[in-house]
């Protein structure tokens, strides 16, 4: 896909991969809506693009939020036209202990972000994928996937 001119949608943009990802993508001359739980950090993406600014607008919400995710592809198309693409790269880690010592609030918080919040992202985001002649959709998984920690 070439991304000058397209609209792609990162999650996890407040920082790491996403970050990165959304800044490149800036870079490379598409407009992107940054989303992350965390409003500060997702300030400092939009910083960090610098004359670029322009071309990054900043969502903060968590992808666990059924509301918000719903609303926000009718969000992002009010204000830019359309979206091209949705990369899915919000993910967190769950505290490194053997599961008999991992409490179930933090196996919901895992679970909720990096496979529900990717579903509800998915799932509100395809109708309009779909639509357009040339869209992408790309979810990013850790390693850990393949090769759990024991």
């Amino acid at each position: 896909m070439q991304v000058a001119g397209k609209v792609v949608v990162v999650t996890g943009a407040g920082s790491g991969m996403g970050r990165e990802l959304a800044l490149e993508l800036v870079r490379r001359g598409a407009r992107v809506a940054a989303v992350d739980v965390n409003a500060a950090t997702l300030e400092e993406t939009v910083r960090l693009a610098g004359d670029r600014s322009g071309a990054i607008a900043g969502f903060p919400m968590s992808v666990t939020d059924r509301a918000a995710v719903d609303a926000l592809p009718a969000t992002l198309i009010e204000r830019f036209g359309a979206v091209d693409g949705l990369i899915n790269c919000a993910g967190i880690i769950q505290p490194f202990v053997r599961l008999r010592d991992l409490d179930d609030a933090a196996i919901e918080r895992v679970i909720g972000v990096n496979w529900t919040g990717v579903l509800q992202m998915t799932r509100a985001f395809l109708p309009h994928l779909l639509a357009r002649p040339v869209a992408h959709l790309v979810n990013v998984s850790s390693m850990g996937g393949f090769l759990p920690v024991p």
